[in-house]
C-alpha cells in the first residue's frame, strides 16, 4: 500500500440479530406468497386455462388474455417490480455518487464505491428493467400472432344449435390459371 493511499472504507452492516429479524421477515413472506400461489393461484389457473378458448372475459377470449399476460404481462410485472424494489437505492446512489448510499445498511462486508462506479452499479438494475420492456415489447407481436392462431384452431361445443364459423383458409394460387394473369397492355 502506497503512503498517500487510505484504507478501504465499508458500510456499515446490520447486526446479527438485525439480520435474523430481516431473514425471518422475508422468509414467512416469501413461504405466504409460495402457499397463496400453489393452493390458490394455481388450482384456479387450471380450471381457467382448460375452457380459455370458450371463454370470454368483457368480450376478449380468454385464451388470448392469458397469451398476453405471458408474454406481454409478466415482463412488465417483472419490471415493475424491480423498479419497486430497487428505485431509491438506485436513485439515492446516483444523487450522492456513492455506493451504498450514505446511511444504508448491508447484509455483509461491501467496500464503498465512490464517483463512475457507484453510478455504474446504480444503473445495473435500469438494464434490466430495459431488457424486460424490450422483451414485452417483443411478446406483444408474437402473442399477436399466437392469439390469433388460437382462436382459429379452438372447437367450442357449447350448444348443438350454435355453429362455430369455419376457420380462415388462405386462398391457392394455381399458376396456370387463367384468372391469375395479369392483364397485358
Amino acid at each position: 500500500m502506497a503512503i498517500d493511499e487510505k484504507p478501504p472504507e465499508f458500510a456499515p452492516r446490520y447486526s446479527p440479530k438485525e439480520r435474523r429479524q430481516r431473514l425471518l421477515l422475508h422468509g414467512v413472506l416469501c413461504a405466504l406468497m409460495a402457499g397463496a400461489v400453489y393452493w390458490w393461484v394455481l388450482p384456479r389457473f387450471r380450471v381457467f386455462s382448460a375452457d380459455a378458448p370458450c371463454e370470454a372475459i368483457f368480450g376478449v377470449p380468454a385464451s388470448t388474455v392469458l397469451v398476453y399476460a405471458a408474454f406481454v404481462g409478466a415482463p412488465l410485472a417483472a419490471a415493475v417490480l424491480i423498479v419497486a424494489l430497487t428505485a431509491r437505492w438506485s436513485i439515492e446512489t446516483i444523487a450522492t455518487r456513492q455506493y451504498p448510499p450514505p446511511g444504508r445498511k448491508v447484509y455483509r462486508r461491501v467496500k464503498v464505491k465512490r464517483g463512475w462506479q457507484a453510478v455504474a452499479f446504480a444503473l445495473i438494475p435500469a438494464m434490466f428493467i430495459t431488457y424486460l420492456c424490450v422483451l414485452g415489447a417483443q411478446g406483444l407481436v408474437k402473442a399477436g400472432q399466437i392469439a390469433r392462431a388460437m382462436q382459429d384452431s379452438a372447437e367450442c361445443h357449447r350448444g348443438l344449435d350454435v355453429e362455430r364459423p369455419a376457420p380462415r383458409k388462405q386462398q391457392q394460387r394455381n399458376p396456370s390459371s387463367t384468372d391469375n394473369r395479369r392483364p397485358s397492355r
